[in-house]
């Protein structure tokens, strides 16, 4: 089967690889020259564990390519798949000029059966226009189907997560495109959940604001639970679950209601801008979500007193797992700076931190003569820094987690063997050998 994929993007070059090393012809194709030229010479943009292997063992037997001959590949392919982000005008309304416009040169190419998957953010009703567009092209409804295809797979995992899917939701009201999808998904999945079109367009943002829902009870929570020394990840652990609900990037700490895109979330808040509700339900969310920076900012002065005159490192990166979209680093530097504290940035990503990898000279450089440490990632390869190199280099051995990156047990075996003071997020702090104890014990 040949496929061509729309957009040289986190999902884009996640699907394309999957899909060839399943077996399938794919092309990868994209506007941008420059991003194209450099994935044909081995460049990847993204970080993504095992995509690179993924990518390597597809193009080494020849079933993924990248191309800048977008429509060339429409033509040439039997699944059509868009992954490519939907602008929003001034208003915050999907701007579709150039989707549709490409809809209809893609048109002009058919000559057999083509499937039009959709896995962009789109909103309800884009499915139904494509299907208009098309007719009104000319084509016959028996020589297409569109299908509406949500992804919800993650940063930092989304090869493990589109391999291996709690659901696959597909959106038609055609019976042959459900046994073509079939066809398609059957080398990864057969768990296809099936609904009419504008549900499943629905389903993306339901899902990110029903996780950020979830993400800002906990945040509200862990306030409490500092407040009266518990620990919000033993209460969480008893809460109802479901698939995926224990991963490590459902936890308080997280940011603005879990859009991978200030514009998806825009686009949705456009869409229940008559709910009152609704918007109530966002306004509340942002409340919680926009308190988190504050958080972290008096965690560091009930440990400093002030912040007049300190040095803090960050490590953070913009690559975050789940739900988290946006990161709030940028947010809790200009605070910090605000309050007169110098800030040094280390970014695991950018610097090529990679798994397992603990000896990055500028990772140690960033702490040194430092006042305190403040993490702001989920890139779980932090976990094997080199804690004696990190204590040596501060000025006050603390670090404040800011997304619970570390199991307490964890942290107290590395506080036992330095001299380190862990804060977290709604959990008690830890402090060397004494195991849990309260900021006022060490002012």
């Amino acid at each position: 089967m040949k496929l061509a994929v729309f957009g040289a993007n986190e999902i884009g070059l996640t699907v394309s690889a999957v899909f060839a090393s399943h077996g399938y012809d794919v092309v990868c194709t994209d506007e941008d020259r420059d991003q194209i030229t450099a994935l044909n010479s081995g460049e990847l943009p993204i970080h993504e564990e095992g995509l690179p292997e993924l990518i390597m063992e597809a193009k080494s037997v020849g079933k993924l390519s990248y191309s800048v001959n977008r429509l060339t590949a429409a033509s040439e392919s039997d699944y059509l798949l868009f992954t490519e982000a939907i602008p929003v005008d001034e208003n915050n309304k999907p701007d579709f000029s150039a989707f549709y416009r490409f809809i209809r040169q893609i048109a002009i190419t058919v000559k057999t059966h083509k499937t039009f998957i959709i896995k962009s953010a789109v909103p309800p009703g884009t499915a139904s226009e494509i299907e208009a567009i098309l007719l009104e092209q000319g084509l016959n409804d028996r020589s297409f189907d569109v299908v509406s295809n949500p992804d919800f797979i993650r940063k930092g995992s989304a090869v493990k997560d589109f391999l291996f899917p709690s659901r696959v939701i597909l959106g038609t009201s055609s019976l042959r495109a459900c046994r073509i999808m079939e066809t398609f998904y059957a080398p990864l999945s057969n768990a296809l959940s099936y609904m009419d079109h504008s549900s499943a367009e629905l389903m993306r943002y339901a899902y990110h604001t029903y996780q950020s829902m979830k993400v800002s009870c906990l945040t509200m929570i862990a306030g409490v639970a500092e407040n009266y020394g518990a620990d919000v990840e033993a209460i969480q652990s008893a809460l109802p679950s479901e698939p995926r609900s224990h991963d490590h990037s459902l936890h308080p700490g997280s940011c603005f209601l879990g859009y991978e895109k200030s514009v998806e979330a825009a686009s949705f808040r456009s869409m229940i801008k008559e709910s009152s509700s609704a918007n109530k339900m966002f306004d509340a969310l942002e409340g919680i979500n926009q308190y988190q920076p504050e958080l972290l900012i008096q965690k560091l002065k009930d440990f400093l007193g002030t912040l007049q005159g300190t040095t803090i490192a960050i490590f953070a990166s913009a690559t975050l797992k789940g739900v988290p979209a946006l990161p709030p680093s940028n947010v809790v530097i200009k605070r910090l700076e605000e309050e007169g504290a110098t800030v040094r940035t280390f970014d695991p990503i950018t610097e090529g931190f990679q798994f397992r990898e603990t000896n990055s000279a500028h990772m140690y450089e960033t702490v040194q003569d430092c006042d305190a440490l403040l993490l702001m990632t989920e890139i779980l390869s932090l976990q094997h820094v080199n804690w004696g190199k990190v204590v040596e280099g501060l000025k006050l051995p603390l670090l404040v987690d800011g997304h619970n990156l570390f199991t307490l047990d964890e942290m107290r075996k590395i506080a036992n063997s330095f001299d380190l003071i862990y804060c977290s997020i709604g959990r008690p702090n830890i402090y060397k050998g004494l195991g849990s104890i309260s900021v006022q014990s060490v002012q």
